[in-house]
């Protein structure tokens, strides 16, 4: 009783500080825990966007690697003549020549039966010494068997003495397999491999990619014109430790992350203790995927080619990312000072916030960032928008939207490819921005589509017209891409707010319009919207719907012009020339719906309505008259337009060689190879073909010479001067000359008076054509049996 008595006092003068000892050592113990839990949490967050840098850095030197080898692709498809060995050696040589971790570039060609003898002498001639066509059976080669195909390394970066040489990959059946998964999807194949020669130090893991190279000019749109096409491939061996070694080297990696790269899974089912990696850029760090697995680790992926390989990142031991709680300490040691340690902790818990207050506004940017010119893409611009949206209502300052396209990029991409189309739209993005102020917004929309957003001017109008004409300026001045020099141009809409609206989808609608009017008026120009477009848009609509209505109802008509000998002047054709008679708005001119038709796809069904109506008609006609008909480039993209002429020629009973064909050169710029074969289909079932306006587009002579033409139509515009212009008589002497050498006939379009048609005469034109023999007619007011000569006088 006495101690307790004693003790009391004791208790009693104690108390407060034990209880502040016990909230302390609560309050210490709870914010310990609540620190170390963010510790854990903050080193994660830094671990992982650690890791992932290094991946991105990874797969963009990865990529930089593919790119270099399509440009090899590049350097087989853009020209007709043969690659040398020399040449091939010597563009590889340079391409890799500061890139360590490329064991071997080789040109792997498609080679048949009959082709075999002729590359394997080819080689030993080029110093390839006992060159054959080898198969490999185990690890040894032997002479391929007598096959179809082959894919042999012909041309190699390896010495000349390589067993390498001739070995065909048709024979190995995981590389036969990679080359025609790469043909068939026309993408970059890759495998993990291993060389048949011996590496010093034992077999390290090998990457094999595979490019696919096509002929020159064909298509490769479905996979049986990809493999009818297909030239060959590029291929390239990378040592994938050494290569990722540079990579990291180069860059400057972060000693701090350990990063392990495991081959593709490929469909197999591997325990994870075998999954050991190809390459590891730490040997202290756990190697099995189940041992990656126990620690903290990020997981990704490394992209080479169509393949995935495996990435696992861990923090390196004793690296400033390993998960440590000193601070968590610290705060327990100090925990009886609460002040202090609420003040630790809320600093702390500030700096995390702003940690993830910043890797928030990374994520945002990235979701907004266009990645190939890393200019704002669509999302960003369209945000853009609302806010200044919301400004108008507040009486804010006015702005304008200016939309561009691209004039003929895709003609860059087609013919380059779309590694040439990337760099182009890069250089194209830096030049725009040269051209804003930094108040500013330029964005990419999508494919070679832009899009800026112009405020703050004091007379938004003269603004955005000057800018336009900035821009159109420095885009029409020549771009150098790697081994070319491309020209190019841009169109440019305009919409100006609130003038045009302050609606988001309205302005973008009005600038749409505008960009059309652009693009209709001959390109590389700009437009300010005007409410003409609106009404003009709603009157094309209206328009196409009663074209609909007209070919399906068949309420088109076809009238018929004479041609004559221009000799003797007798009449020795028609031409077939549609017209539309609508119901309220009376004769509609060709060049109105003509082109509505080629835009919208109707131009199909109203080319084959004129096609069997002329067949139809002419079938009726004396023998010796024949009926020309104009065919769309449109309408040659379509698979069975050999067999709708065919059809029309069976179903009227006119014979093929009283049909004639007229084409446009637009029709020759493209599918070069397949139109050709098309031309070809035509004439040997007798039916004549006709170059029609000639010179009025890109006039290639080697059209004449590649493409079995019968006739060549000179365009009327040649006519027109001829009388007071002798430069058009020199020039249709020259084109009469041409087409008589090239044992073609030549037709003179647009004669009107009989001072023009002695002229041609004169000349030598083979047919003449125009009002002076006879206006397009309806087929119940041609007079069959009334001479040709006849028509010229009363014509004349």
């Amino acid at each position: 009783m006495t101690g307790w008595w004693r003790a009391a006092p004791l208790l009693g003068l104690y108390r407060p500080a034990l209880v502040a000892v016990g909230v302390g050592l609560l309050f210490s113990v709870v914010a310990a825990a609540a620190v170390a839990r963010w510790e854990g949490r903050v080193n994660k967050i830094e671990f992982e966007n650690a890791a992932e840098t290094e991946v991105i850095v990874m797969q963009n030197g990865m990529s930089e690697y593919i790119s270099r080898l399509v440009a090899l692709r590049t350097l087989f498809e853009s020209t007709n003549q043969e690659i040398t060995r020399s040449e091939f050696e010597t563009f590889s040589a340079r391409l890799f020549e500061r890139h360590p971790g490329m064991l071997r570039i080789s040109w792997v060609p498609r080679v048949n039966r009959k082709e075999r003898a002729e590359y394997e002498a080819a080689a030993i001639t080029d110093g390839v010494s006992g060159y054959r066509i080898k198969s490999l059976q185990g690890d040894a080669f032997a002479t391929a068997p007598q096959s179809d195909e082959y894919f042999p390394v012909f041309y190699s970066t390896q010495p000349k003495t390589s067993p390498v040489y001739g070995m065909d990959y048709a024979t190995v059946p995981e590389r036969r397999a990679v080359l025609e998964r790469a043909r068939d999807t026309d993408r970059i194949g890759a495998i993990r491999t291993r060389l048949y020669e011996p590496k010093e130090g034992g077999r390290l893991p090998d990457v094999l990619v595979a490019i696919p190279v096509y002929a020159k000019g064909t298509s490769r749109d479905a996979v049986v014109d990809r493999r009818r096409n297909l030239a060959g491939f590029v291929v390239g061996v990378f040592d994938l430790p050494l290569l990722i070694q540079s990579i990291r080297v180069t860059t400057g990696a972060s000693p701090a992350v350990s990063v392990n790269v495991y081959p593709p899974f490929a469909g197999q089912i591997v325990g994870l203790e075998q999954m050991l990696p190809d390459y590891s850029s730490a040997a202290t760090a756990p190697q099995t995927m189940r041992d990656v697995a126990r620690t903290l680790h990020w997981s990704g992926n490394l992209k080479i080619g169509d393949t995935d390989w495996q990435v696992r990142a861990v923090p390196a031991a004793g690296g400033p990312l390993e998960t440590t709680y000193d601070r968590a300490g610290a705060v327990l040691i100090v925990g009886m000072l609460l002040t202090l340690s609420l003040s630790t902790y809320l600093m702390l818990a500030s700096r995390n916030s702003q940690r993830l207050s910043l890797a928030n506004r990374r994520v945002l940017e990235l979701a907004q960032t266009d990645i190939l010119t890393g200019l704002p893409n669509r999302a960003f611009f369209l945000a853009r928008l609302d806010e200044l949206k919301g400004r108008l209502k507040d009486a804010g300052p006015t702005f304008s939207i200016l939309m561009l396209d691209l004039d003929r990029f895709k003609n860059v991409n087609d013919s380059l490819g779309h590694g040439a189309g990337d760099a182009l739209l890069r250089q194209v993005a830096q030049r725009l921005k040269s051209a804003l102020r930094t108040s500013d917004v330029l964005a990419r929309l999508g494919g070679d589509e832009f899009a800026i957003i112009q405020e703050a001017c004091e007379d938004q109008r003269v603004c955005s017209t000057e800018l336009a004409g900035r821009i159109a300026k420095l885009v029409a001045e020549p771009f150098l891409l790697p081994g070319h020099r491309v020209e190019i141009g841009t169109s440019i809409g305009i919409a100006i707010a609130p003038d045009h609206g302050s609606d988001q989808e309205q302005l973008l609608k009005k600038a749409d319009l505008a960009l059309y009017r652009s693009k209709s008026s001959g390109r590389n120009c700009f437009t300010i919207y005007d409410k003409a477009m609106s009404a003009e848009l709603e009157a094309r609509s209206t328009l196409e719907g009663d074209l609909r209505d007209a070919i399906a109802r068949c309420q088109l008509e076809v009238h018929y012009q004479p041609f004559v000998d221009a000799l003797s002047g007798t009449r020795r054709g028609f031409e077939a020339l549609v017209r539309w008679r609508h119901p309220t708005r009376g004769l509609i001119a060709p060049d109105q719906f003509i082109p509505l038709a080629e835009e919208t796809g109707l131009i199909v069904p109203l080319g084959e309505f004129v096609l069997r109506r002329a067949c139809a008609d002419a079938a009726g006609w004396p023998s010796d008259l024949a009926v020309a008909v104009n065919l769309s480039p449109i309408q040659f993209k379509e698979a069975e337009l050999f067999e709708m002429i065919s059809a029309a020629l069976a179903d009227s009973g006119l014979p093929p060689q009283r049909l004639e064909i007229e084409i446009t050169e637009s029709v020759l710029l493209e599918r070069g190879v397949e139109n050709h074969a098309f031309m070809e289909r035509l004439k040997s079932i007798g039916i004549a073909l006709a170059l029609d306006d000639f010179g009025t587009g890109y006039s290639s002579l080697s059209y004449l010479t590649a493409f079995p033409f019968d006739k060549i139509k000179i365009d009327k515009s040649f006519i027109r001067n001829l009388t007071h212009q002798p430069r058009s008589s020199a020039i249709i002497s020259s084109i009469v000359t041409l087409a008589r050498g090239l044992d073609m006939s030549v037709t003179a379009e647009g004669v009107e008076t009989r001072e023009e048609y002695e002229r041609l005469k004169a000349l030598g034109v083979n047919f003449a054509q125009g009002y002076l023999f006879g206006r397009p007619q309806p087929i119940e007011r041609i007079l069959f049996d009334a001479p040709a000569k006849s028509s010229q006088r009363d014509a004349a």
